[in-house]
């Protein structure tokens, strides 16, 4: 699976110094503090040469902060050289997930398992990558299995009957801010389980957008012409049952969740900016 396009080659040992360096940034990447592992990270790769366990550190560092497909392309190239082959595949996995490489972020997550069974978040990443792809009996027991193991960082996902769930939305929309109402006829409201791989394929050279997405719109907004085009699709939103579901660890919470983003979804349709659906309380 890695990059075979590059050349074999011998990297001496990092020095102590450099070491020490690599573990705060790690420590940095683990605590939140993404902005600073990623500058960490890219010194090191100038320093290093781009050593491998460096190149590790930053493919890790690019995927929590949210560019899955440059943090492939850096996971894949130190595949097989680094210290701790365990926490890569799992990183590796996760880059290939959302990437939307579910089959192949499977076996990664398998691995893990096979090397260490109580791995908890190796089983919430086999369930997702097992949702995706609608295999939701499978998912739910790894689900229940991470949860079991760490229950405090691995909830559950609060579940809702469909009908409940279409019942939440129809509510949401009867109650939209009054600046929305008169648009509302205008956009086709799309509930799925999950999204579609097409639908979350980005542009030659875009991340994909990511799988565990809450909703999507899709189509033309108002400032940019939305109104009916017989040549093409009317405007729509989708909103994705179990990407929510998994987010809420209440019913209250599930219930504030789905509004919410069915609010914020009709506000791209609009054509507002993140900061314009915030100071009007959608986000």
């Amino acid at each position: 699976m890695g990059d075979k396009s590059r050349p074999d080659r011998t990297y001496p040992p990092l020095s102590n110094e450099i070491l020490e360096r690599v573990d705060r940034a790690w420590e940095a990447l683990e605590g939140g503090y993404l902005e600073e592992a990623g500058q960490d990270a890219e010194e090191l790769m100038e320093e290093t040469d781009e050593h491998p366990e460096v190149r590790f550190l930053l493919g890790a560092a690019l995927l929590e902060s949210g560019f899955p497909g440059e943090s492939l392309e850096h996971l894949l190239a130190c595949e097989g050289q680094v210290d701790d082959p365990v926490i890569h595949q799992f990183y590796l996995a996760s880059a290939l997930f959302d990437n939307l490489r579910p089959e192949d972020a499977e076996a990664l997550f398998k691995a893990v398992l096979t090397t260490d069974p109580d791995a908890a978040p190796a089983h919430y990443g086999l369930a997702q990558s097992m949702e995706f792809v609608g295999r939701y009996a499978e998912a739910d027991h790894h689900y229940e299995r991470a949860h079991e193991l760490e229950p405090e960082d691995f909830p559950m996902p609060t579940r809702m009957t469909e009908q409940a769930f279409e019942e939440v939305v129809h509510e949401a929309l009867q109650d939209m801010p009054e600046e929305l109402q008169p648009h509302i006829q205008k956009v086709e409201i799309v509930i799925e389980a999950m999204p579609a791989v097409e639908s979350l394929a980005g542009e030659p050279g875009e991340d994909p957008i990511t799988p565990g997405v809450l909703g999507l719109f899709v189509g033309p907004s108002l400032r940019e012409g939305g109104d009916y085009d017989p040549v093409s699709l009317p405007p729509r939103v989708y909103i994705y049952q179990r990407n929510l579901e998994r987010l809420c660890g209440t019913r209250e919470e599930l219930i504030y969740e789905i509004r919410l983003t069915v609010y914020h979804e009709l506000g791209h349709y609009l054509g507002l900016t993140e900061e314009e659906l915030e100071q009007r309380g959608l986000l």
